[in-house]
């Protein structure tokens, strides 16, 4: 497995300004994890996307980082604590 960090340098609350990527060795998404500026962590997981490159992800105005497995296991498991989508307006 491969772990990344995207990060972009935006204001917006809508879109993410963080992105953490599970891949697989053919570079397929397993798990992600979308954090907005207003403090929601939206995990996903049972991805079967097709091969992508972080880079093209981040796009012209993103970085990438690569983490560790423990890394993004900290991550995931925040992810799963916080509150999110419909539910963490009331958090």
């Amino acid at each position: 497995m491969q772990y990344y960090m995207i990060q972009w340098d935006h204001e917006e609350e809508d879109e993410p300004w963080r992105l953490y990527l599970e891949m697989d060795s053919r570079g397929s998404l397993r798990r992600k994890v979308e954090v907005y500026r207003i403090g929601l962590y939206q995990p996903f997981d049972a991805l079967d996307t097709p091969p992508v490159d972080p880079r093209q992800l981040a796009g012209a105005e993103g970085s990438v980082t690569q983490l560790t497995r423990a890394q993004f296991a900290d991550i995931w498991e925040q992810s799963r604590e916080m509150p999110d989508g419909f539910m963490g307006m009331f958090f």
